[in-house]
Protein backbone atom coordinates (compact mmCIF):
# COMPACT_ATOMS: atom_id res chain seq x y z
CA UNK A 1 0.00 0.00 0.00
CA UNK A 2 1.07 3.46 -0.96
CA UNK A 3 -0.34 6.91 0.71
CA UNK A 4 0.25 10.31 -1.00
CA UNK A 5 -0.86 13.04 0.77
CA UNK A 6 -0.64 16.83 0.04
CA UNK A 7 -1.67 19.31 2.37
CA UNK A 8 -1.85 23.14 0.83
CA UNK A 9 -1.44 26.19 3.47
CA UNK A 10 -4.92 26.38 3.61
CA UNK A 11 -5.41 23.04 5.53
CA UNK A 12 -7.05 21.59 2.19
CA UNK A 13 -5.64 18.90 0.02
CA UNK A 14 -5.47 15.42 -1.40
CA UNK A 15 -4.41 11.94 -0.83
CA UNK A 16 -3.63 8.63 -3.43
CA UNK A 17 -4.26 5.51 -2.32
CA UNK A 18 -2.66 2.92 -4.18
CA UNK A 19 -3.07 -0.95 -2.86
CA UNK A 20 -1.59 -4.18 -4.86
CA UNK A 21 -2.04 -7.67 -3.31
CA UNK A 22 0.15 -10.35 -4.31
CA UNK A 23 -1.50 -13.59 -6.14
CA UNK A 24 -0.62 -16.03 -3.63
CA UNK A 25 -2.19 -13.81 -0.71
CA UNK A 26 -5.11 -13.05 -3.04
CA UNK A 27 -5.40 -16.85 -3.69
CA UNK A 28 -5.92 -17.12 -0.07
CA UNK A 29 -8.06 -14.82 1.06
CA UNK A 30 -10.56 -15.96 -2.31
CA UNK A 31 -10.26 -19.12 -0.18
CA UNK A 32 -11.26 -18.16 3.08
CA UNK A 33 -14.06 -15.78 1.91
CA UNK A 34 -15.69 -19.20 0.50
CA UNK A 35 -15.62 -20.41 4.10
CA UNK A 36 -16.92 -16.95 5.35
CA UNK A 37 -20.00 -17.39 3.03
CA UNK A 38 -18.75 -14.08 1.00
CA UNK A 39 -20.12 -15.42 -2.09
CA UNK A 40 -18.76 -12.71 -4.71
CA UNK A 41 -15.59 -12.73 -3.79
CA UNK A 42 -15.26 -16.51 -3.75
CA UNK A 43 -17.09 -16.69 -7.00
CA UNK A 44 -15.59 -13.67 -9.08
CA UNK A 45 -11.96 -13.28 -6.62
CA UNK A 46 -13.44 -9.53 -6.05
CA UNK A 47 -11.59 -8.12 -2.80
CA UNK A 48 -12.28 -4.74 -2.83
CA UNK A 49 -16.34 -3.69 -2.47
CA UNK A 50 -15.81 -0.23 -4.37
CA UNK A 51 -19.84 1.00 -3.79
CA UNK A 52 -18.65 0.29 0.21
CA UNK A 53 -15.78 2.11 0.20
CA UNK A 54 -16.98 4.50 -1.83
CA UNK A 55 -19.87 5.19 0.74
CA UNK A 56 -17.03 5.08 3.81
CA UNK A 57 -15.20 7.92 2.41
CA UNK A 58 -17.85 10.47 1.50
CA UNK A 59 -19.68 9.57 4.68
CA UNK A 60 -17.40 11.69 6.17
CA UNK A 61 -17.60 15.51 6.09
CA UNK A 62 -15.13 17.70 3.62
CA UNK A 63 -14.26 14.60 1.42
CA UNK A 64 -15.11 14.02 -2.23
CA UNK A 65 -14.03 11.08 -3.87
CA UNK A 66 -12.27 12.08 -7.26
CA UNK A 67 -11.26 8.53 -8.33
CA UNK A 68 -12.09 5.05 -7.71
CA UNK A 69 -11.35 2.70 -9.37
CA UNK A 70 -9.69 -1.73 -8.91
CA UNK A 71 -8.20 -2.17 -12.41
CA UNK A 72 -7.57 -5.64 -11.27
CA UNK A 73 -9.57 -7.73 -8.94
CA UNK A 74 -6.50 -7.60 -6.54
CA UNK A 75 -5.48 -4.05 -6.48
CA UNK A 76 -7.11 -0.76 -5.43
CA UNK A 77 -6.62 3.02 -6.82
CA UNK A 78 -8.28 6.14 -4.57
CA UNK A 79 -8.00 9.38 -5.23
CA UNK A 80 -10.18 11.59 -2.52
CA UNK A 81 -9.69 15.69 -1.87
CA UNK A 82 -10.59 17.04 1.68
CA UNK A 83 -11.62 20.17 2.15
CA UNK A 84 -9.38 20.85 5.43
CA UNK A 85 -6.89 18.45 7.52
CA UNK A 86 -8.47 19.35 10.26
CA UNK A 87 -11.77 18.71 9.61
CA UNK A 88 -11.05 15.20 8.60
CA UNK A 89 -9.58 14.44 11.66
CA UNK A 90 -11.56 16.04 14.32
CA UNK A 91 -15.06 14.69 12.36
CA UNK A 92 -14.34 11.27 13.72
CA UNK A 93 -14.74 10.61 17.45
CA UNK A 94 -13.06 7.19 16.83
CA UNK A 95 -9.73 8.82 15.74
CA UNK A 96 -9.89 11.20 18.13
CA UNK A 97 -10.28 9.13 21.14
CA UNK A 98 -7.85 6.63 20.03
CA UNK A 99 -5.04 8.93 18.92
CA UNK A 100 -4.44 6.61 15.53
CA UNK A 101 -3.73 10.10 13.69
CA UNK A 102 -4.27 13.95 14.96
CA UNK A 103 -3.81 17.03 13.72
CA UNK A 104 -2.53 20.23 15.68
CA UNK A 105 -1.60 23.84 15.68
CA UNK A 106 0.27 25.92 17.52
CA UNK A 107 2.64 28.94 16.93
CA UNK A 108 2.33 28.91 13.17
CA UNK A 109 3.13 25.40 12.98
CA UNK A 110 1.14 22.75 11.67
CA UNK A 111 1.72 18.93 13.16
CA UNK A 112 -0.09 15.73 11.66
CA UNK A 113 0.92 12.57 13.79
CA UNK A 114 0.03 8.86 13.46
CA UNK A 115 0.31 6.34 16.73
CA UNK A 116 -0.53 2.78 15.99
CA UNK A 117 -0.45 -0.19 18.49
CA UNK A 118 -2.58 -3.22 19.30
CA UNK A 119 -5.58 -1.30 20.97
CA UNK A 120 -6.23 1.07 18.34
CA UNK A 121 -5.41 -0.77 14.81
CA UNK A 122 -8.82 -1.55 14.28
CA UNK A 123 -9.72 2.15 13.58
CA UNK A 124 -7.20 2.41 10.84
CA UNK A 125 -10.54 0.97 8.61
CA UNK A 126 -12.00 4.66 9.45
CA UNK A 127 -9.21 6.13 7.11
CA UNK A 128 -8.96 3.21 4.60
CA UNK A 129 -12.18 1.97 4.11
CA UNK A 130 -11.13 -0.61 1.35
CA UNK A 131 -9.11 -2.81 4.41
CA UNK A 132 -12.65 -2.75 6.68
CA UNK A 133 -13.49 -6.63 5.72
CA UNK A 134 -13.00 -8.93 8.23
CA UNK A 135 -10.88 -11.04 5.78
CA UNK A 136 -8.41 -8.11 6.06
CA UNK A 137 -8.85 -7.05 9.44
CA UNK A 138 -8.47 -11.12 10.57
CA UNK A 139 -4.79 -10.52 9.73
CA UNK A 140 -4.23 -7.60 11.47
CA UNK A 141 -3.38 -7.57 15.39
CA UNK A 142 -5.72 -8.30 17.70
CA UNK A 143 -6.30 -6.40 21.15
CA UNK A 144 -5.17 -8.43 23.36
CA UNK A 145 -2.62 -10.51 21.04
CA UNK A 146 0.90 -11.53 22.09
CA UNK A 147 2.41 -12.84 19.11
CA UNK A 148 5.60 -12.61 18.19
CA UNK A 149 7.15 -11.75 14.70
CA UNK A 150 8.75 -15.08 14.71
CA UNK A 151 5.49 -16.51 15.78
CA UNK A 152 3.53 -14.61 13.48
CA UNK A 153 5.90 -15.95 10.67
CA UNK A 154 5.38 -19.40 11.61
CA UNK A 155 1.21 -18.76 10.93
CA UNK A 156 1.57 -17.32 7.94
CA UNK A 157 4.06 -20.25 6.73
CA UNK A 158 0.84 -22.58 7.80
CA UNK A 159 -1.63 -20.46 5.66
CA UNK A 160 0.41 -19.66 2.83
CA UNK A 161 3.27 -22.22 2.12
CA UNK A 162 6.34 -21.81 2.44
CA UNK A 163 6.87 -18.50 0.25
CA UNK A 164 4.38 -16.93 2.89
CA UNK A 165 7.23 -15.48 5.38
CA UNK A 166 9.71 -14.04 2.48
CA UNK A 167 6.28 -12.59 0.77
CA UNK A 168 5.40 -10.86 4.10
CA UNK A 169 8.72 -10.06 4.41
CA UNK A 170 9.29 -7.89 1.68
CA UNK A 171 5.81 -6.32 1.86
CA UNK A 172 5.35 -2.87 3.28
CA UNK A 173 3.09 0.20 3.26
CA UNK A 174 4.65 3.55 2.19
CA UNK A 175 3.13 7.44 3.19
CA UNK A 176 3.76 10.17 1.94
CA UNK A 177 3.37 13.38 3.36
CA UNK A 178 4.02 16.75 0.64
CA UNK A 179 3.04 19.82 2.74
CA UNK A 180 2.94 23.08 1.08
CA UNK A 181 5.30 25.48 2.90
CA UNK A 182 8.27 24.63 5.61
CA UNK A 183 8.84 21.09 7.20
CA UNK A 184 10.25 21.91 10.43
CA UNK A 185 10.87 18.57 11.76
CA UNK A 186 9.42 15.10 11.19
CA UNK A 187 10.07 11.50 13.15
CA UNK A 188 10.15 8.37 11.93
CA UNK A 189 10.71 8.76 8.24
CA UNK A 190 12.95 10.00 5.31
CA UNK A 191 12.72 14.11 4.24
CA UNK A 192 14.11 14.52 0.53
CA UNK A 193 13.16 17.39 -1.52
CA UNK A 194 10.02 18.76 0.19
CA UNK A 195 7.86 15.21 1.35
CA UNK A 196 8.44 13.12 4.21
CA UNK A 197 8.39 9.31 3.56
CA UNK A 198 6.94 6.78 6.15
CA UNK A 199 8.02 3.02 5.01
CA UNK A 200 6.23 0.53 7.14
CA UNK A 201 7.54 -3.01 7.10
CA UNK A 202 4.24 -4.68 6.74
CA UNK A 203 5.51 -7.24 9.16
CA UNK A 204 5.75 -4.61 11.82
CA UNK A 205 2.28 -3.08 11.57
CA UNK A 206 0.73 -6.85 11.61
CA UNK A 207 2.19 -8.28 15.07
CA UNK A 208 2.67 -4.39 16.75
CA UNK A 209 4.42 -5.86 19.74
CA UNK A 210 6.07 -2.18 19.59
CA UNK A 211 3.76 0.75 18.82
CA UNK A 212 4.49 2.82 15.87
CA UNK A 213 4.89 6.44 15.80
CA UNK A 214 5.52 9.08 13.37
CA UNK A 215 4.77 13.28 12.74
CA UNK A 216 5.59 15.73 10.14
CA UNK A 217 5.65 19.55 11.67
CA UNK A 218 5.06 21.92 9.01
CA UNK A 219 4.37 25.55 8.46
Amino acid sequence: MSNTIVVKGDGSGTVAVRVEISKLFKEYLVNMAEIAGQAEIAKEGKLFDLKEIQKGFEGRPGITVKRLASPKPESLEVDIAFRSIQEVFASDDALKSTGVISFTQSNGARTVKVHLDRTNYKQTSTLFPGLSNPLFEGMGPQVNDTITEAEYLEMIKFSLGDEGPALVKKSFIEMSIRPEGEIVSQTGGTQTNGTVVFRIPLLRLLVLDKPLDYSVTFK
